[in-house]
């Protein structure tokens, strides 16, 4: 496993009195983790009244995830950091956001892995992209539990599963991109612009389609979701799928979801 250069790192009184640790060693679940604070997180920091320094993690998704966010993620940062979210749940906006201060996870995430604040040309930290394929699979796991989408769609008069991800960054697809083809999991990617009628806003973004029943048989076998209402939703489409595809992955789905120490979703 890679050995993280955490010399730029720096420490408050306040991290330091709550033993925050930083990881030293770029496992699978502090990739997963990264994979979620590149997709649904925040980091940045604010200047108070009184001359100090907030330095703000968060991490933000809907509000039907409360589960997965206050649970799993949680649990996981608990795990690789030493450190317990908050958890707010934001029902004017239906969405829910984990949140701390820590100087230390601010450089850790801004300094050591160069991720930014602003997503517009976020990209995959170098230090995923040089690392064996545990670790990019697991990258993926975290971000696609952020950033893609399980939909079935109709083709034929047959259910059609598609996995879909998008985001403002070409970067980011293109890397992500590079790692599907690593693991050797069809694909393709797509630059889409559209109009957002409620909000009478343009849009544009990129896109990466995970199309067909093969193709998202071997996503799930080498990735998957950590978030159980993707994985729900699959095993629940599988129950229509012939036997030999649904036996073999719904093994492979199991396998592929590893959970952190603490409480797991049921």
């Amino acid at each position: 496993m890679m050995k993280l250069d955490l010399s730029k790192i720096k420490f408050s009184n306040n991290d330091i009195r709550k033993n925050i640790i930083i990881p030293d060693i770029l496992t699978p679940k502090l990739a997963e983790f990264i994979g979620t604070i590149v997709g649904d997180g925040h980091i940045g920091f604010q200047k108070t009244k009184r001359g100090s320094t907030n330095y703000e993690i968060r991490i933000s998704g809907n509000l039907k995830d409360l589960e997965y966010y206050s649970n799993y993620v949680g649990n996981l940062a608990f795990e690789l950091f030493n450190i317990r979210l908050k958890v707010l749940e934001i029902k004017y906006d239906n969405s829910v956001m984990l949140y701390r201060n820590s100087k230390a996870m601010y450089y850790f995430f801004s300094q050591c892995l160069l991720i930014p604040q602003r997503k517009d040309n976020i990209k995959i930290p170098k230090q995923i992209l040089h690392s064996p394929l545990d670790i990019k699979s697991s990258f993926l796991r975290g971000l696609a539990d952020s950033d893609f989408t399980f939909t079935l769609k109709h083709k034929e008069g047959k259910l059609y599963p598609v996995v879909q991800g998008a985001s403002k960054s070409k970067i980011l697809i293109d890397d992500v991109s590079s790692i599907l083809k690593d693991l050797k999991i069809n694909h393709c990617t797509l630059f889409e612009r559209g109009y957002y009628k409620k909000r009478d806003k343009t849009y544009e973004r990129y896109v990466i389609y995970i199309n067909g029943v093969t193709n998202v048989a071997n996503w799930f076998s080498k990735v998957g979701f950590s978030n159980t209402r993707h994985t729900g939703r699959y095993l629940e489409f599988l129950k229509n799928a012939p036997g030999r595809i649904r036996i073999r992955d719904e093994r492979a789905l199991t396998q592929s979801c590893p959970r952190p120490k603490g409480n797991s979703l049921s």
